[in-house]
């Protein structure tokens, strides 16, 4: 059974070694014209140099968050099997961040502050990022489903901590597939003021943070020490941004007295609000839960697994 190509990077690890390539050599190419500009600035002056240091460390954060979002959603979950040829976490380390550290070197640039912070994430980022795509797929219009039995396998190889952290979650939402039930939000989706994706932990096991940055009476949401640094250099650009949930709380979208009443409702009325119909056709299940009935046939530990979480 193969998951639909919609959103991989090839189906050959030709294609997807070409597509690694040239996605690495794009950024590339971005970031020395944004070094340049930043060698020419700080020739300026102290000030001009902050300033030019401040733009490629901010360049690099968001971009690694949009990188992270399509990149290492499709890398470890929408590319066929046989055609990987890497991890995300291995295409960032060495395709991308040891290019930019040889860069920053030439120029004489030291690295971002946050650097530690962004290797920490490469183990877990985008694997939140995907259960979150994966739990509110009806408000897109990318199809998804859960990894296979071969799939974790492939997972667990690459990031020895992701069974640990992430198994978790996709076994109970097997259950739920197993027991005839569709796994489906209970609670809206809270996102950065900054870069705009889902605040999540930096890492499971540990509470998720939610960074606050209060600025001209208001309060304002940050998923990251990067970000709320961001929001603290350009206050004015990120505070006149407006979450999904901060335009629901402020009343700039409204919702009929009945999914005021009923959470469950609340939550339809949401989906719907985003474009989708009341079926909520888009980014369904292509299998329509068949890759979690797999489990049943080729993981014979899972049954142990739950039984295990339910005693807990």
């Amino acid at each position: 059974m193969m998951m639909s190509r919609e959103g991989s990077l090839g189906q050959t690890k030709g294609e997807v070694k070409q597509a690694l390539s040239n996605i690495s050599e794009g950024l590339m190419k971005n970031y020395r014209n944004t070094v340049e500009f930043a060698v020419r600035m700080r020739e300026k002056g102290p000030a001009y140099k902050e300033a030019g240091e401040y733009l490629i460390a901010k360049g690099f954060w968001l971009s690694i968050r949009l990188i992270g979002a399509l990149t290492g959603v499709s890398m470890d979950y929408l590319t066929p099997l046989d055609a990987r040829i890497m991890s995300y976490k291995e295409f960032m380390t060495e395709w991308v961040g040891a290019q930019l550290k040889r860069l920053l070197e030439d120029y004489g640039i030291k690295l971002p502050w946050y650097w530690k912070w962004f290797e920490l994430e490469l183990d877990y980022w985008h694997h939140d990022f995907i259960i979150g795509l994966y739990t509110w797929r009806r408000t897109l219009n990318i199809a998804f489903r859960g990894p296979t039995p071969d799939e974790r396998k492939w997972l667990n190889e690459k990031y020895p901590t992701w069974e640990k952290f992430f198994g978790r979650v996709w076994d109970l939402y097997i259950k739920k597939i197993i027991d005839g039930q569709i796994p489906l939000p209970l609670t809206a989706v809270h996102l950065c003021a900054v870069c705009q994706v889902p605040i999540q932990a930096p890492t499971n096991g540990k509470y998720l943070r939610i960074y606050l940055k209060e600025y001209k009476g208001k309060i304002y949401t940050l998923d990251s020490p990067a970000c709320l640094w961001i929001f603290e250099q350009e206050p004015e650009r990120y505070a006149g941004r407006r979450t999904y949930t901060q335009r629901v709380l402020e009343g700039m979208i409204q919702f009929t007295e009945e999914a005021y009443k009923d959470p469950k409702r609340l939550l339809e009325e949401v989906i719907w609000n985003m474009g989708q119909t009341e079926e909520g056709e888009a980014g369904l299940d292509p299998t329509d839960g068949a890759y979690a009935l797999l489990y049943k046939e080729k993981d014979p530990d899972f049954f142990n697994r739950i039984k295990k979480y339910t005693e807990e």
